[in-house]
C-alpha cells in the first residue's frame, strides 16, 4: 500500500511541476490545511472528512485517502518514504 501511494504522490507531484494537472481551490485549501497539521491517520480522516463534496472527486483525495490507512496500518519507518512523497506533494500545492 504505501509504495503505490509514493508511486502515486510523485507522479502528481510530476505532473503539477510540469503544468499537467492544475489544483482546484479545493485541492489547495485541503494542502494548505495539513501543511500545517500533525500528520496521523486521524488528521487525515478529519481532514478529508469536512472537504466540500465537489473536491472528493478530486485527484489529490485519491492519495490522500489512502495515506489515512498508510498511517494507521503500519509503523512509520515503513511509511516513512511514501508520506516523503505526500509531504513534498501537499507543501508544493501549499507554496502554489
Amino acid at each position: 500500500m504505501t509504495d503505490a501511494l509514493e508511486r502515486d504522490a510523485r507522479a502528481l507531484l510530476e505532473e503539477y511541476d510540469s503544468g499537467a494537472w492544475s489544483p482546484s481551490a479545493e485541492d489547495v485549501r485541503l494542502a494548505e490545511d495539513l501543511a500545517r497539521t500533525h500528520w496521523d491517520g486521524s488528521a487525515f480522516r478529519a481532514a478529508l472528512r469536512d472537504i466540500p463534496e465537489a473536491a472528493r472527486a478530486r485527484r489529490l483525495v485519491d492519495i490522500l485517502d489512502p495515506a489515512t490507512a498508510a498511517l494507521e496500518s503500519t509503523t512509520p519507518s515503513e511509511a516513512r518514504p511514501a508520506l516523503l512523497a505526500l509531504r513534498q506533494l501537499v507543501d508544493a500545492l501549499a507554496a502554489g
